[in-house]
């Protein structure tokens, strides 16, 4: 695999946002991995994370001008990406981002930032992909509120099976890691038993 995956996951195995093991789901299934980017909690983590995202997003989507980061964990990630891209490659992208409930005091309204002109080259940020569902929400009350549909979606980890399709509607998605690099990363690192319960779990076989 390319360097810089296996460097990126590691990160996350050693930042605690990646964890291999048995973990019981919301919806109640169980999975062999279990992603939390809520855990890159301070400047140093969310520097790492920050890079893999705006390298991502400027060689995907060149001419997005703004990030979207859907409330509440793709917020962070979206500023630091934008700080990234600044620091990093001297593109100043802004970004804006929404709240769960519009506020009727002060900064009226759901959406904070760099709110978009029609038709703007929006990118959207945030930590996973699952089966797209959340994605085409906030897509659609981006469309409602400023009559523009986001140009792409970054995310750090796609953690969709194989066989799941991305919804209707959705612009091209570029993650930075799939659950195939994870299963690279473990077989490269000798981890055959992780390795075999998420290859299960990627091809859609029964437990």
């Amino acid at each position: 695999m390319k360097p810089e995956k296996k460097q990126f996951i590691q990160f996350l195995v050693d930042s605690g946002c990646l964890k291999f093991g048995d973990f019981q789901l919301k919806s109640g299934d169980r999975s062999p991995f279990f992603v939390n980017l809520g855990q890159a909690d301070s400047g140093a983590k969310l520097d790492v994370v920050g890079r893999a995202l705006a390298e991502a997003a400027l060689a995907a989507f060149p001419r997005a001008t703004l990030l979207f980061g859907p409330a509440y964990k793709g917020i962070a990630l979206a500023v630091a990406a934008a700080a990234s891209a600044w620091y990093r490659h001297g593109k100043d992208l802004r970004f804006f981002y929404d709240r769960k409930e519009a506020k009727a005091h002060g900064e009226r309204g759901r959406f904070i930032g760099r709110l978009p002109s029609p038709g703007e080259a929006v990118v959207m940020v945030d930590d996973v992909l699952s089966d797209g569902g959340t994605k085409v929400e906030a897509i659609e009350s981006i469309q409602a509120a400023f009559q523009t549909r986001p140009v792409g979606i970054v995310v750090a980890v796609d953690r969709r099976r194989r066989s799941t399709p991305l919804p209707g509607g959705l612009p091209p998605v570029e993650a930075v890691i799939g659950l195939g690099d994870l299963c690279d990363y473990l077989a490269e690192t000798g981890d055959s038993i992780h390795q075999q319960a998420l290859r299960r779990f990627y091809e859609g076989e029964e437990r």
